[in-house]
């Protein structure tokens, strides 16, 4: 048995170096290909006010994380659910680089994340797949049919992480063990 989490975070900003902070963490459960329904989500409360160009994209504003809780009350919540798991994020690096910094900003061990875990990058598969195409979680819905138009306004993480746990089912990764 294979246990795979389809992971997204929203952000502050574009990097964790200059102090922005992840402020929504989607995760969705899939076991040998099948989606089994259970999911970890939340939204987090920061100091660190949302770049303009971060709204944009997600819509989530300071006021709105206002009366959600730190990511350091959340983090073994967090670390239970994603242990013993293949995690699979889209652009994982960007997902990575943010949650190296939130743990270490919450007192925890980096190097116990490679110990409950590994990663792999829904990008790179994607890319392999379909060189020279666009390979953004937008293109590839439309590549698979999943009509996401009337969803899909601004990126959410726990959204995002649902469609790429269908896109990939779609793709044929858990039939041709694109490992």
């Amino acid at each position: 048995m294979k246990r795979y989490i389809f992971l997204d975070v929203e952000t502050t900003g574009l990097s964790p170096h200059k102090g922005d902070r992840i402020i929504e963490i989607g995760c969705v459960e899939v076991i040998d290909g099948f989606i089994t329904g259970r999911v970890f989500h939340s939204y987090f409360k920061t100091s660190i006010r949302i770049s303009i160009d971060a709204y944009n994209i997600h819509g989530i504003s300071n006021e709105f994380l206002q009366d959600k809780p730190y990511f350091s009350e959340k983090i073994d919540d967090f670390l239970g659910f994603i242990n013993n798991s293949i995690i699979i994020a889209h652009n994982a690096k960007f997902d990575i680089n943010f949650l190296h910094y939130e743990i270490n900003q919450s007192g925890g061990n980096i190097n116990k994340l490679y110990t409950i875990c590994y990663f792999l990058d829904s990008l790179e598969i994607s890319r392999k797949m379909f060189p020279r195409k666009k390979n953004d979680l937008n293109s590839l819905c439309r590549r698979y049919n999943i009509f996401i138009d009337e969803i899909r306004i601004k990126h959410n993480a726990i959204l995002d992480a649902w469609l790429l746990s269908i896109i990939l089912i779609k793709m044929g990764f858990f039939d041709k063990k694109i490992l």
